[in-house]
């Protein structure tokens, strides 16, 4: 029987509420405010979290009223929403500044405007669809709307798919529906947005290996996947519209990710926050977190800026196999580089990270060569 050992060395761990490093990246985490009003006391508080990109904050959470509205500066300008909601879950501000909020298990979508006047609801209350229904979800997980004021429902903690809808809440067509983790198969989806090719992003597979599937709206049809992208549960989804550049928050593996041209870019790890949702302010470029591990509720500030070139000096750590066994057996190899990644990972490296594999003599050339191939120099 081989076995295999991971020696990680050069690396630091950080808490959030200070600065963390990355090998491209400086990561600032800063409370956005200290406490909500009348909050539960409990996790699972503060669900998600909105910008308009003029300078408000959106809030949602499950204590009464929902829906918290700020300043940039952390100052409570409003709150509405008691009484709404069965489960509140997404909460969104479209390009033409109204507020989207989904009630996941009340089976709706709600627009309003930013004082929380009801303009338009969609989905059939209490009432559960599949994946053909035009009128119901199945607990819907986010929206997006388009230049052309199209609504787009991620219907995916049940079904399967992206449901299109036009600007007064009229059924359009259904993108996807099909359940599987295969290339135009849907499973898990917690994220939906729009590039600047006018192609549907969507965040799937979110409990289980999250990947990016890419659509074309106009057609429906899938066009790629994007992945793997290494995280256990992709929760946090949002973007900055002018680079095409995603970030992706993994709720159970506390760690933060930036997507471009369908790669991971940079990587950030050891969160002490499980990120539920995510919202990039398009006005300042701030990412803003909500936490739905923290008691009572918590929304993160997330300032990035370039790493300096003397911050990026490189670590090492080996991964060395020993022992007899059968040479062709690949997945010792294979787990144990990918062991050593996930941990180096796991406590926020703070430098570029190289990986060196030593093996028997005589094992299998093309296993080794797989091996090193998935190594490389990370994140």
């Amino acid at each position: 029987m081989r076995k295999y050992i991971c020696v990680i060395a050069a690396i630091s761990a950080f808490a959030i509420g200070s600065f963390a490093q990355s090998p491209k990246y400086k990561y600032e985490f800063t409370k956005f405010v200290e406490s909500f009003p009348n909050a539960t006391g409990k996790a699972r508080d503060t669900v998600s979290v909105a910008a308009d990109g003029k300078g408000t904050i959106f809030v949602l959470r499950r204590s009464d009223p929902p829906v918290l509205v700020y300043n940039r500066e952390g100052k409570l300008l409003n709150s509405w929403g008691t009484g709404l909601f069965v489960d509140d879950h997404n909460i969104d501000v479209d390009r033409f500044g109204f507020v989207w909020i989904g009630d996941r298990n009340g089976q709706m979508v709600y627009k309003f405007t930013v004082d929380g006047k009801q303009l338009i609801s969609i989905g059939t209350k209490g009432v559960k669809g599949d994946d053909t229904s035009k009128t119901s979800f199945n607990r819907a997980s986010d929206v997006y709307v388009a230049a052309n004021g199209d609504i787009f429902v991620a219907d995916g903690y049940e079904n399967h798919r992206i449901v299109q809808f036009d600007k007064d809440g009229r059924f359009i067509k259904i993108i996807g529906g099909i359940k599987g983790r295969r290339p135009g198969q849907l499973d898990g989806i917690h994220g939906v947005a729009m590039d600047s090719k006018g192609r549907l992003i969507v965040l799937d597979h979110h409990g289980d290996d999250p990947r990016i599937t890419v659509w074309d709206p106009k057609t429906g049809n899938f066009i790629e996947d994007w992945g793997p992208l290494n995280l256990t549960m992709g929760s946090g989804f949002t973007m900055d519209e002018k680079t095409d550049t995603f970030y992706v928050s993994d709720t159970n593996g506390h760690q933060l990710i930036t997507v471009k041209d369908g790669k991971v870019i940079d990587r950030i790890g050891g969160l002490k926050a499980e990120g539920h949702q995510a919202v990039r302010d398009s006005g300042t470029g701030v990412l803003y977190l909500a936490d739905t591990g923290a008691e009572g509720g918590m929304i993160w500030k997330v300032v990035i800026s370039l790493q300096t070139a003397a911050a990026r000096q490189p670590m090492s750590f080996f991964v060395s196999s020993k022992g007899s066994g059968d040479g062709a057996n690949l997945a010792g190899i294979a787990g144990a580089d990918y062991t050593c990644q996930t941990l180096a990972e796991a406590v926020g490296s703070t430098k570029t990270w190289h990986a060196y594999l030593s093996t028997r003599a005589g094992d299998n050339a093309v296993t080794i060569l797989h091996a090193r191939e998935r190594i490389g120099t990370g994140p």
